[in-house]
């Protein structure tokens, strides 16, 4: 209701005068909708009204500034940044709507952002527009996916919210095979498809829930991992990955030039690969055991390479 509302005082700004019918077809609702609507703008404060008979029709009072009547300039600001934020996750659908309201406001956006989803193939940009068309719809998805250890399974899922965390995208979903919650690793998911079928919105548990990490998705949303301290010993030449991995909260300059950090993990494949992708400019000091499963990974990869 609000976009046709926005889109009536639209069209109203383009014409001086719409007949109720027109509008009506315009939006596919009764006549007497579109009557409701007018007095809904009246009460808001929007000077518009309807006249009968021959001739008449809905229009906005004349000499009017509707543009201030809703919002003030930081605000229109605002809402015109946030869509310039949203656009590029759904081009055709926002671009539209941002013209309209730029018209609308008398004003322009700042085009502060650029944020693109896509890969070079455009193939993730199709799989984002479909895991985006399923949440807003509430259609239930099919799809393959390969889970941590290279395993692949066919799933059907109720999709609810996609989510980025750590430089990947996660989709957050009701898992029919599971029975449960579960996060799943987007550019895991294969060959997805929209079903004829509806269901009914669930509640994600906690607005912020992390999603697994990349090497443990699949798992329940609704459940905190425990985590582990560990601090780390990590040389003066790799700080310009440090500041992108660790919080500033975590880093610990040492007078020698090196890192000291201490942070705390959900230990899981996916931090065996963090920490040895800093080999061999990293120490391991806690805990031991940690420290002995690298030196297995190591041994192990060395007999094979």
């Amino acid at each position: 209701m609000v976009n046709r509302l926005f889109g009536i005082c639209y069209q109203l700004m383009k014409r001086e005068k719409i007949p109720a019918r027109e509008l009506a077809e315009r939006y596919e609702v009764s006549v007497r909708t579109i009557y409701r609507d007018v007095e809904m703008l009246s009460m808001a404060g929007v000077p518009v009204f309807a006249s009968k008979g021959r001739g008449g029709g809905i229009s906005l009072m004349e000499h009017c500034v509707i543009d201030k009547m809703f919002v003030n300039e930081d605000e229109k600001a605002q809402i015109l940044a946030a869509l310039e934020s949203l656009r590029e996750t759904a081009p055709s659908d926002n671009t539209e709507l941002l013209q309209k309201l730029g018209d609308f406001f008398q004003t322009s956006g700042s085009n502060w952002v650029s944020i693109d989803f896509s890969d070079w193939s455009g193939r993730q940009e199709m799989l984002f527009s479909l895991l985006k068309k399923a949440i807003l719809q509430s259609r239930v998805i099919a799809f393959d996916y390969y889970s941590a250890d290279g395993k692949m399974e066919h799933r059907i899922a109720e999709p609810l919210q996609l989510c980025f965390k750590s430089h990947n995208w996660y989709l957050r979903a009701w898992c029919r095979n599971r029975q449960d919650m579960r996060t799943f690793k987007v550019l895991r998911i294969k060959r997805p498809e929209i079903l004829d079928e509806s269901f009914s919105s669930r509640r994600i548990c906690g607005r912020n829930a992390e999603p697994a990490p990349a090497e443990q998705d699949d798992k329940k949303t609704s459940v905190c991992p425990e985590l582990t301290t560990v601090i780390l010993e990590i040389e003066g030449s790799q700080a310009y990955r440090i500041y992108d991995s660790f919080g500033e909260e975590e880093i610990f300059p040492e007078e020698n030039g090196d890192f000291l950090i201490r942070t705390a993990y959900s230990i899981d494949d996916w931090v065996y690969g963090v920490i040895l992708s800093y080999c061999p400019y990293i120490k391991v000091h806690e805990p031991v055991w940690l420290r002995e499963k690298l030196h297995h990974i190591l041994q192990k990869s060395s007999e094979k390479i």
